[in-house]
């Protein structure tokens, strides 16, 4: 035995060239010496296996180092990443003839993974070193490995490994370039598209896929699931397809539902959806889905029965608990019941931190919503939902100024979310509420600022009501009545629950002069209102639509008792009180106005005309030229000015600020008009005529001009001109007194002539 170790270790010692030959030389001269002894033959068995075993582990190095280009390849490699230039052309191909080496040998292998942990650890790091030095110089894998598509997705798998997601994505999209069809890359893609959530690369690939297995069920499946989540109702095919295929689950059936509601067939969508848990009682989608669409129908009886049974299968459904909370929310006896289970939702995971907030002010804890919400703020202040949120309640409790500065002091990505420009677009709103001057021009470009924001809205989320509603509602007090309606009832139907909608297109046919609707609109929502000021402040300009001003200031004395501050009622009240001739109530209420919003010079005009009707001339002109001084071309303070002066004996000061308004604005009846009032003191009565037919042009319904100039024809003639103008009263008010009297005289002094 002792020849036959010394010839062990001294084939132990050949290196790479040899190793073969010398495997089989003595795989040779051990079976001779085998057939030479049969005595010993159990021991030189023992001698062969350990030269079999020994030889062929170095013939497996010496391969692995040949795959490295020699034995020096190793530290070769590794002297070339310290001494790589990165700015060099040749850095591409430096990387690559170091790298293909490795991956050529991963190649050998069933599976990457297998074969990395098969490479010896000095293979491993040079491996993982030319993956962070070609990340690190920008080297793309085309500049690697050209159009080689086998080693690229090697190299992606590869990099995959050794945690480089973003070159492997490289690899891959470089390898699906050259080879679009290929299974394995495709496949590669769905998972990496998969795991980071991109849907859109995603159904991309399963596209891919799919035309190459168009019946692959789990293909199908999983692009259904991707295409709803898209919003993109051609899911329904996959779904359709999965059906007529044999394969349709109880689950699949649940997503078929879920896209029939979006479609807007909740009927067919309720459907499937018994469909699929007569299928499977125990569907979770399907149950959740039924109790949604029973709520949408108003039968919330039946969604809080599947919500439970929903909820005993799966005590940790956020969405569940979240959609018992709103059921339960609707009566007042169950509003500690909602709480609950807004709570759990929330503390599960769930981000409805607004309906817990708005939960816990219902139960008069304020203290803790704020709390709440604060919290939330602290921990992620980039969340837009929560800040809008808050910013609206700091609005609604008439501290602007906080309210704005959480909107100020919003980091840019807060900004991501429609919420955020909404309440924007509401604080514009209300500012401009308390800003108006009165003369239209003004009064319409502040208003228009609060349209960006809706848009700005829409831009993020084209189905959000509320941004609908914003925009409609600034629409329609910029005059814009058609696309006001385009927009309310878009609103109405992403949320039929939202009355403040139903509010909205109540006071936009009240605009419309169409007192009758509105007040059915109103009536029909009032039992779902529950701001009743909301209620007595659209009964108020109904009411003050119809000329009946006593019900209109009771109805604006209503909502003032419960809410002092409420801008538009108090406006509205002192109008009412102008017109009602209780000139001291209107003086009031402009002044209250103007303690709370100094920029209100609406209120200034209100107040220097309740000055004028009691007959305080003196300090109506202070008051004008308050508003003179900072607008000098403020045309229903020029026009109240001139009325002034009239009544101060100062007419030769009357005229300029007429002409001026005139000047201003041309297309202003009640310039003209008390223009025309000016020449009626002086007594020239054809230049009064003029100016009274120049406001009828401009506003033919404008009736203290038809009856002025009527008056003055009557008196100067001739008569058929002044009958004609009487008739013109009579086609506005038809019973009107005065009209039909002096159209009496005029027959008869017809019949007398």
């Amino acid at each position: 035995m002792e020849p036959l170790s010394s010839a062990l270790i001294a084939l132990l010692a050949f290196t790479i060239g040899g190793a073969t030959y010398v495997i089989q030389k003595m795989n040779q001269r051990l079976l001779e010496m085998k057939n030479l002894s049969n005595e010993s033959s159990i021991a030189i068995e023992q001698d062969v296996s350990i030269l079999n075993e020994a030889l062929h582990g170095l013939l497996d190095e010496t391969d692995a180092s040949r795959q490295l280009d020699g034995s020096d390849a190793l530290l070769r490699a590794k002297r070339a990443l310290s001494t790589l230039n990165p700015t060099s052309d040749e850095s591409a191909s430096e990387v690559a003839s170091h790298l293909v080496p490795i991956l050529d040998r991963l190649l050998l292998e069933d599976t990457v993974s297998e074969s990395y942990r098969r490479l010896d650890e000095n293979r491993r790091d040079i491996l993982r070193d030319l993956v962070a030095v070609a990340s690190t110089h920008s080297l793309s894998p085309s500049m690697m490995f050209g159009t080689n598509d086998l080693l690229l997705r090697t190299f992606a798998e590869a990099s995959l490994i050794l945690g480089d997601r973003n070159m492997a994505i490289a690899a891959l999209t470089e390898s699906e370039r050259i080879a679009p069809r290929n299974e394995s890359t495709l496949m590669l893609l769905v998972k990496l598209a998969r795991e980071s959530g991109d849907d859109i690369a995603l159904k991309t690939r399963l596209d891919r896929l799919l035309e190459i297995h168009p019946d692959d069920e789990t293909l199908l499946r999983e692009r259904a699931h991707v295409l709803s989540r898209l919003g993109d109702l051609s899911a329904e095919r996959d779904s359709r397809r999965l059906e007529a295929l044999g394969v349709q689950t109880a689950s699949d059936r649940a997503l078929l539902a879920g896209l029939r509601e979006r479609a807007g067939d909740p009927a067919t969508a309720l459907e499937e959806a018994d469909a699929a848990l007569k299928e499977d009682p125990t569907n979770l989608d399907a149950l959740f889905l039924k109790a949604r669409l029973h709520h949408i129908r108003g039968e919330n009886t039946r969604s809080l029965q599947a919500v439970e049974t929903l909820l005993e299968l799966d005590r940790q459904n956020g969405p569940g608990w979240t959609l018992r909370a709103r059921l339960l929310e609707l009566e007042a006896e169950h509003l500690d019941e909602a709480l609950k289970s807004i709570i759990h939702a929330v503390a599960i995971g769930e981000p409805e931190w607004v309906l817990k907030a708005d939960l816990l002010m219902r139960s008069n804890r304020l203290d803790e919503a704020l709390e709440s919400l604060y919290s939330v703020l602290e921990r992620d202040p980039s969340n837009g939902i929560v800040r809008a949120y808050l910013s609206l309640l700091k609005m609604s409790e008439g501290e602007i100024e906080e309210s704005s500065t959480l909107l100020h002091e919003a980091p840019q990505s807060a900004w991501e979310v429609a919420d955020m420009h909404i309440q924007r677009g509401r604080l514009t709103l209300y500012a401009a509420d308390r800003s108006r001057d009165g003369t239209g021009v003004h009064d319409r470009g502040l208003i228009r600022g609060a349209l960006s924001f809706f848009d700005s809205a829409l831009e993020r989320d084209r189905e959000n009501a509320l941004a609908w509603l914003g925009k409609g509602r600034t629409q329609r007090q910029l005059g814009e009545i058609q696309e006001a309606e385009e927009c309310l009832v878009r609103a109405g139907r992403l949320d039929p629950d939202e009355t403040m909608i139903t509010v909205e297109l109540a006071l936009l046919r009240i605009d419309q002069d169409r007192l009758q609707d509105a007040e059915r609109i109103i009536h029909e929502a009032e039992s779902a209102l529950n701001d009743t000021n909301v209620l007595h402040y659209v009964k108020g300009l109904i009411a003050a639509g119809r000329g009946n001003n006593d019900e209109a200031r009771r109805r604006f004395d209503d909502v003032l008792v419960r809410d002092p501050y409420h801008v538009r009622a108090r406006l509205n009240r002192a109008t009412t009180a102008m017109l009602l001739g209780d000139h001291p109530v209107a003086l009031e209420d402009s002044e209250r106005l103007l303690d709370a919003h100094p920029e209100l010079d609406l209120a200034r005009i209100i107040r220097a005309e309740a000055l004028m009707g009691l007959k305080q001339w003196d300090w109506a002109e202070i008051a004008l030229q308050e508003i003179l001084d900072r607008k000098p071309q403020h045309v229903p303070a020029l026009i109240s000015m001139g009325v002034t002066l009239c009544a101060l004996d100062r007419a030769e000061e009357a005229l300029s600020p007429l002409d001026e308004a005139i000047r201003l604005s041309p297309e202003n009846p009640d310039a003209w008009h008390m223009r025309a009032q000016f020449y009626i003191e002086q007594g020239t009565l054809s230049a009064a005529l003029s100016d009274l037919e120049a406001a009828i042009r401009v506003d033919p319904r404008h009736m203290e001009s038809l009856l002025h100039a009527a008056a003055i024809l009557h008196e100067i003639g001739p008569s058929e001109k002044a009958e004609a103008a009487w008739r013109r009263v009579l086609d506005i008010e038809p019973t009107h007194r005065l009209a039909r009297t002096r159209l009496t005289e005029i027959e008869s002094h017809s019949i007398e002539t």
